[in-house]
């Protein structure tokens, strides 16, 4: 695409063109089907460990897998798409998660269903970075926090079409066909991206003289500033994956039926989705960090408070849509706050490596609560030590607010 067309599109201007609305669409579907891919296999949890002859508490370490992936996916996949090309590396991701939807769809063992789960979250880690970075690039200036705070309302929304399709798939077709359709879904909108994403013009200019080090996220007075987001990325992700993985297990084991607990599950997700535009809308009138600062200290709260109404389904339901609404919302602001740190050839690193670190948490999360369901933790804790989680991230984002490197990026920021 033409230099002046790229650039007419970051003016100031408040419109999206039809090329900004193209890409928005598309990184969302990519976000939708990442929402659906993660969180389908916490609603199957308890149907594929009877399938498989498995405890319950085994799958913690393949909940674990796929988080392993992403991490080692955000990590290697981030550096690549600033360096070789967002649109090439995003449409080879989402090939990749949806190969091992279909394997994990086939899998009959343990140790398939480990290795599939393990290579979707590489797909999976190496999509996130690049659609974010790519629908940021192609957002104008002044709106890139709104927008990429608003794109990941599409992953709650993923999570909660997968809740409501394991509601209706799972007592008719069983666990398989959830992933079927986990799996063709992907391969059909790999086409689209194909056909309608443009190519990032940062990392075209990234090729030529030099790629973006993951150096550069320590340079410039930024190690500090890193360093707490990176611990904040780490305390949310557990949160969110946590939540989103043993919500249905634990409220199963606590009573409810597999039906009941998807439906929580979803509501979590719903509420997740209006609680991420409607942070993303507020976003023209607050800076992300307060946002996200206001939106972890609900989470806690919420989270908490799922633990103790576990004996009332509709007090549960409320608890866990307002829980959805603070914690998915804080996960989308936590994006905005990522990529505004960095510099635009190095966004995709940026945002990939704090992305790579949150899934440190994600992965050690579900193992550890896994553990403590083993050693017969009531379900009130559980949720206390996630609840935990985020209020740790709340007064981590605080101390980031707090260096001289987001101080400098605040004002190189265009203001809403």
């Amino acid at each position: 695409m033409p230099a002046a067309a790229i650039t007419a599109s970051a003016a100031p201007a408040q419109r999206l063109s039809p090329l900004q609305w193209r890409v928005a669409i598309l990184c969302a579907l990519v976000a939708f089907l990442d929402g659906f891919d993660t969180q389908a296999i916490g609603p199957a949890g308890k149907a594929i460990a009877a399938s498989l002859a498995l405890p319950l508490g085994a799958l913690g370490p393949v909940f674990s897998a796929s988080q392993i992936g992403f991490l080692v996916g955000a990590l290697g996949f981030s550096a690549l798409g600033d360096r070789f090309g967002r649109k090439r590396l995003l449409i080879a991701t989402t090939l990749i998660f949806a190969v091992c939807s279909l394997g994990t769809a086939l899998t009959h063992t343990y140790g398939a269903l480990f290795t599939f789960r393990l290579l979707a979250g590489l797909g999976l880690g190496g999509a996130s970075p690049n659609f974010i970075s790519l629908a940021g690039e192609y957002a104008p200036p002044s709106q890139r926090a709104r927008l990429i705070t608003t794109l990941w309302a599409a992953v709650p929304l993923g999570g909660m079409a997968a809740s409501f399709a394991s509601s209706a798939t799972l007592p008719l077709l069983g666990w398989r066909a959830l992933f079927y359709v986990g799996a063709a879904a992907p391969m059909i909108l790999t086409l689209g991206l194909i056909a309608g994403l443009p190519e990032s013009r940062e990392a075209t200019i990234a090729r030529g003289p030099r790629p973006a080090p993951v150096t550069e996220l320590f340079s410039g007075g930024r190690a500090l500033a890193t360093a707490w987001l990176w611990l904040a990325s780490f305390m949310t992700w557990t949160m969110l994956v946590v939540s989103a993985f043993w919500t249905p297990p634990l409220l199963q084991h606590a009573g409810w039926s597999a039906a009941n607990a998807a439906t929580v599950l979803a509501l979590n997700n719903g509420g997740g989705v209006v609680g991420t535009v409607l942070l993303g809308a507020a976003l023209t009138r607050m800076h992300p960090h307060w946002a996200l600062i206001a939106a972890l200290i609900g989470a806690a709260v919420f989270i908490g408070a799922m633990g103790f109404t576990t004996g009332s389904f509709p007090l549960l339901a409320v608890a866990a849509t307002l829980a959805g609404f603070c914690s998915s919302a804080a996960g989308g602001a936590l994006l905005a706050v990522s990529s505004s740190l960095y510099p635009a050839d190095a966004r995709a690193t940026g945002v990939g490596w704090a992305l790579g670190f949150g899934r440190i948490g994600a992965i050690v999360g579900p193992t550890a609560i896994g553990l403590l369901v083993a050693l017969q933790w009531p379900t009130w804790r559980l949720y206390l030590v996630i609840a935990a989680c985020a209020g740790l991230a709340a007064g981590l984002i605080f101390l980031l607010s707090t260096t001289r490197a987001f101080a400098q990026a605040r004002v190189a920021e265009p203001q809403p």
